[in-house]
């Protein structure tokens, strides 16, 4: 049987960690984020570990961190932004479960990222920058089998569009 986990996939901002933590609760799961399972298993946080040893360091991490997500089952995990972005990872996570996009405007995402706290891959980059990462990453965010538009939405709205779509796709069981 296919592991029932629920995974959040989408650029800085999209209220991934926000949504899921809500979505757990609602659904009574448990909520696992991948950048706090790195900060735990590091000792320190995601800007110390960019600026300490780098962005490769880092996406080695994330890549130790898959590995561990194999044995969750009926949580709901939400990666960070790039978490996704690399060969094969998307195939791995659709795997673990139902994989949901929270997709939006890259304006908006991008007014929340900056609003949300420290983050390496906004330090020094231009707006332009910005978007090439954005489009970068998007075809690997196509890959997801659930996609919910958060574009002007509170996160109870983006929630309960979330939880529609997974009753829709049966990804839920009712």
């Amino acid at each position: 049987m296919r592991p029932d986990n629920i995974i959040l996939v989408g650029f800085m901002g999209a209220g991934k960690s926000i949504c899921g933590r809500l979505l757990a609760r609602r659904l009574g799961r448990c909520f696992v984020e991948t950048d706090e399972m790195i900060v735990a298993h590091e000792g320190r946080t995601i800007p110390e570990i960019f600026r300490e040893a780098g962005e490769t360091r880092f996406r080695q991490l994330e890549g130790e961190i898959l590995e561990l997500l194999k044995l969750k089952s009926g949580e709901v995990i939400a990666t960070g932004g790039g978490f996704p972005c690399r060969e094969g990872r998307m195939e791995v996570l659709r795997g673990l479960g139902t994989v949901v996009w929270l997709s939006g405007e890259l304006a908006a995402l991008y007014a929340r990222a900056g609003r949300a706290g420290t983050r390496p891959m906004l330090d020094g980059r231009s707006v332009q920058e910005i978007e090439t990462l954005y489009r970068r990453r998007e075809p690997y965010y196509r890959q997801a089998q659930v996609v919910v538009d958060t574009t002007g939405l509170g996160v109870d709205q983006v929630v309960a569009r979330v939880l529609a779509a997974l009753r829709e796709t049966h990804a839920l069981g009712v």
